[in-house]
Formats: C-alpha cells, structure tokens, sequence
C-alpha cells in the first residue's frame, strides 16, 4: 500500500483524534469546574449546550465557504481553532470564558470532522468508500475513551486547567507536522475537484443549485461557491413532512437525549453523590465509550444476514435492557450504585452505538438522490435530540432535581419512549419492505 497514503491516514486520524478529544477531556472534572469557577450545576453544564447549537449551525453552514480552501487548508484551521479553545478553557476565569472556548471548540469540531470525512471521499472509491468512513468512525472513538480518563487523571493530579494545557501542546505538535508534511490526496479522477464537490454533499447543498451550475456551464474551479439556504430549507421541508425519517429515528433520538444528558451529570452524579474522583469517573466513562465502540461491529453481520426488523430489535433490546433494568434496580433497592449505573451505561452504549450506525446508513437510501438532505437532517435530528438532552438536565436542577432523582427520571421516561419509538419504526420497515432498506 502506498506509504504516503498509510501516513497521510495516521496524520489526519491524530488531527481529528486530537481536535475531538477537547470536547469530553473535561466531563470527569465538570464538577471541579463547577466548585473553582463558583456556578451551579445547570450553569456549569451550560456549555455543552452551547457547542451543540454551534455545532448543528456549523455543520450547516460549513459548505458556504469552505469550497474555497484545500483539505489540508482545513485541518490546519480546525487545530488552530481547537488550540485558541484549549488556551481559552484553560485560562477561564468565569462560566461565561469557558462556554465561550466550548463554543469555539465546536466550530473546530465541525470542521475536522467534514474535513475528515471529505479527504477519505476524495481518496477512495466506491468499492472501498464505506469501509473506510467505517473504520474511521470506528477510529475516532479512541478520542472519547481516552480522553476522559487522562482527564480526569490530570484533574486530580494537577488540575482540570492543565488537562486543556496539554491538549493545546499535542495540537500544536500535530499541527506542525501537518504543516510540512505533503497529504496524499489520491489519483487526478478523485484529487481535490472531487475533494470540494463531496464537502457540499456532507454540508447539505441543495440539488437544485447544483443543477443550476451545470445549465450555466460553471465549473467548481472557474466560479465561487454559492451557497443556497433556502432551497435547501424547502428540500428540508418536503423530507420532513413526507418522508418516514422522523419515525424511522424516532427512538434513536431518545437515546440521543439519554446520551447527551448523560455526558451533562456525571461528574455531579458520581463525584457529589457517589464520592468518587475524577480519575475514578475517568475510568467509567472508558468502559462506557468502550462499551459503544464494541456495539460498532454486530451491525454489519446481523443486517447483512437477519435483515432490519432483527437488527433493530437486537440494539433496541439492549438498550432497552440498560433502561428499565436501571429503573427496577431503584424499586427493588430504593437507591442506584456505581456499578449498577456504570453496567447500566455500557450495556446502554452497546445498543445506542450499533442503533446510530443502523438507522443513518437506512435513512440514506430512503431517497438516494437526495441522500445529502436526509443525511444532514438525520444528523441535525441527533444533534437536536443531545441537545434537548443537556437542556433537560438544566431545567431539572433548576428545579431542585438531585442527580440520582434526574438518572432514575431519565431512565424512566426514555424506556417509555423508545418501546413507542420501536412500534413506529417497525411498522414503517413493514410500509418499506419493497424498498432497498436493506442495502
């Protein structure tokens, strides 16, 4: 295999590895923060809601501009942003600093991730295209196993402030060898024209504006990007209303929600209630992360062979398992434990992990010619769903909810939603049978 391909891969993983890690290296010691920087925790969690509207705002918008630049032009302007974050947490003096930096990490976020995504387009084929943004998903997670646990340790340690510090320096190094360094960008047929082309697909670019450069004879090279949100939005607009996507990912969402939510209390969860460390909190995280990076792998065997009612069931088994399993914990003992909760969410992040994989890969054959509007509305449906999780936490505390009350009220209620979720997705693959749901 070419060696300057293998050390392209290796360069551009450690960049997205190394820019997606400044978005969990901080959730051990989030109640450290919380104590030091003299907020509650509804203010304290804030900024996870903060990054997630970033981030649904920057996925949309990414396309507008960045036609214009080169793949390696964009993973240098992604670690450069992720650097000024890391600098921002780490020198914050209130809550408002730091969801400031957390806002500006996930522009950073957003960018390296479609720019990841678009130099693995630009450099393969169809034949090798899904298994390589497979084993790229697949890779990423390295950062949210890691992370937390060498946060949580450098916490403990030093402090939280020097976890940020760190980052900023393993960018920095990143960044410089990318700097000097000559990316493979593959052959003439799939270089950088086609590099630019698939960016606006994973932005979300409206067909229509696409045909209209073609009628006009204008060339990605010999015009500038336009950017077209209103057709876009009406495109948007039809999927929702006539498309079974919402249905289809109706109880994925609620374990987006779970997800999100789930991120936003832990550190109060097991540190204030539960009397753990950072690092201990650390190492939780881990077999959570690591739980979802194991359910990445039965998704493809069982679809490929049972077909999706048994793919669905198997994740939505699992996950449901996690959920109500929790629930009958707590009316049996009347309190939850930490091994109880951390099973609970590594069974949970086997299920929700293998669902995620599931249901975009189906949401993207609904309508193949306009797999980049389901693709980013399945995206921003997620993100959406995270969000509302965090939010809910928020609100919870607000009202004087403790974190254990707010896991057992999560667990509740998404175990109701999901079996309602699982009757409508079932009974659209049943209205579906005659389509390719299958790939």
């Amino acid at each position: 295999m070419n060696k300057r391909y293998l050390i392209s891969w290796t360069l551009m993983a450690l960049a997205a590895i190394s820019v997606i890690s400044a978005n969990s290296i901080f959730v051990p010691s989030l109640s450290y923060i919380a104590d030091e920087l003299g907020t509650s925790e509804a203010m304290a969690s804030s900024n996870m809601a903060v990054s997630r509207i970033c981030m649904v705002v920057c996925m949309f918008c990414f396309g507008a501009f960045a036609d214009l630049f080169s793949t390696k032009r964009l993973m240098q302007a992604a670690l450069c942003i992720c650097m000024l974050s890391c600098g921002l947490s780490a020198a914050a003096w209130n809550i408002g600093i730091f969801d400031i930096a957390q806002a500006v990490e996930a522009v950073s976020r957003a960018m390296v991730m479609l720019t990841m995504q678009l130099w693995i387009a630009a450099i393969s084929n169809k034949e090798n295209l899904a298994s390589r943004l497979s084993w790229y998903s697949i890779l990423i997670t390295i950062a949210p196993i890691a992370a937390p646990s060498v946060g949580g340790f450098v916490a403990d340690w030093l402090s939280w402030r020097y976890a940020f510090i760190l980052l900023l320096l393993i960018c920095l190094a990143v960044l410089v060898v990318l700097s000097v360094y000559k990316l493979y960008e593959g052959d003439k047929k799939t270089g950088s024209q086609g590099d630019k082309e698939r960016l606006r697909v994973l932005a979300g670019a409206s067909e229509q504006v696409r045909a209209g450069d073609r009628r006009s004879g204008m060339t990605r090279s010999q015009g500038k990007a336009r950017f077209a949100p209103m057709e876009t939005l009406r495109e948007y607009r039809r999927v929702l209303m006539a498309s079974p996507l919402l249905k289809l990912s109706f109880s994925l969402g609620w374990m987006a929600w779970i997800d999100g939510a789930y991120m936003a209390i832990a550190s109060f969860l097991f540190i204030r209630e539960l009397g753990l460390s950072a690092s201990s909190l650390g190492l939780i995280i881990f077999t959570y992360v690591a739980g979802a990076f194991a359910g990445r792998f039965p998704i493809l065997y069982l679809q490929k062979h049972y077909g999706p009612r048994v793919t669905f069931a198997w994740h939505q088994i699992i996950v449901l398992l996690a959920t109500v399993g929790s629930a009958i914990y707590y009316f049996l003992t009347g309190s939850h434990s930490v091994v109880e909760i951390a099973i609970t969410m590594v069974l949970f992040g086997f299920g929700f992990s293998g669902m995620y994989i599931y249901c975009l890969a189906n949401s993207m054959v609904l309508e193949p010619e306009k797999k980049s509007i389901y693709t980013s509305l399945f995206n921003s449906f997620y993100s959406i769903a995270t969000l509302l999780g965090v939010v809910t936490i928020q609100v919870l505390y607000t009202f004087g909810f403790t974190s254990i009350g707010i896991f057992q009220t999560l667990m509740v209620v998404a175990s109701i939603a999901m079996v309602a979720g699982g009757i409508m997705h079932l009974q659209e693959v049943k209205i579906l049978e005659s389509t390719d749901i299958k790939q």
